[in-house]
């Protein structure tokens, strides 16, 4: 049997139901790719008493033996946050179908909900965006076109930001900006400037977390130092959103 289970977005927040099936399984895995917390392997081996294995991006986008040892025994895979909030996850569970392999998703908490903790309103957010790290051939820009879309409708627009946790290499919010700044000024747009109100999250949901209210140009000032971090591009704001923020 193969467990997608969920973290939660700090490790504690694991269900007791993903916990027991933890305790039965042969093999255990966390994966280090799609996104990063205050987990502790030890202090998780610790508690149900098996060691915890890492994954990191080129073996959960590789083969992905741990699937095909699900024939025989019970195999978990620990990610961050919900099961199912990466193509990637997905990805996982179409392969250990075609395989035959049986498998159950262990839901937890993830940073769709945590979102609400700025003061918006979960229903009014629009499609979600990744901004993944530039290299000189590789400057995707479709991120920009979601933040369109959403902003026609009057919607919210949540930026997940590229990160590298094996590398040690975190996107931040100010650099998210600089990349928004410069497509609107490519494209000649009007959706996005320096004057746009953004509100950049470092470690939301955690002990550690932190919320930047502010105008786009004053997120380019800050420094960020608690990742996992994203953007939020608010659309129309309610009064009682905007009571929430000003508290």
């Amino acid at each position: 049997m193969f467990y997608l289970i969920g973290l939660g977005i700090a490790w504690k927040d694991i269900s007791v139901k993903g916990l027991e099936i933890l305790k039965k399984c042969d093999k255990i895995y966390v994966e280090n790719y799609t996104s990063l917390s205050d987990f502790s392997v030890i202090d998780l081996s610790k508690l149900i008493g098996k060691k915890i294995e890492i994954l990191y991006r080129d073996e959960i986008e590789g083969n992905r033996d741990f699937i095909e040892k699900a024939k025989e025994k019970d195999i978990a895979l620990l990610i961050y946050g919900d099961p199912l909030f990466a193509t990637t996850h997905f990805e996982i569970i179409e392969e250990a179908r075609r395989k035959k392999v049986k498998f159950e998703i262990v839901h937890s908490s993830s940073i769709f909900t945590a979102v609400a903790e700025t003061g918006l309103m979960l229903y009014k957010f629009g499609k979600t965006g990744s901004i993944p790290f530039w290299q000189e051939n590789f400057k995707p820009e479709s991120f920009f076109d979601i933040l369109e879309d959403n902003l026609k409708i009057k919607a919210h627009t949540l930026f997940l930001l590229d990160l590298n946790p094996k590398e040690e290499k975190f996107l931040t919010p100010g650099e998210a900006v600089e990349r928004l700044l410069e497509i609107a000024k490519k494209k000649k747009s009007k959706c996005f400037s320096g004057e746009s109100f953004c509100i950049a999250c470092e470690s939301l949901g955690l002990k550690k977390s932190k919320m930047h209210f502010g105008k786009a140009k004053s997120i380019l000032k800050l420094k960020f130092k608690n990742p996992p971090f994203c953007l939020i591009v608010p659309g129309k704001i309610s009064d009682a959103e905007a009571e929430f923020i000003g508290n």
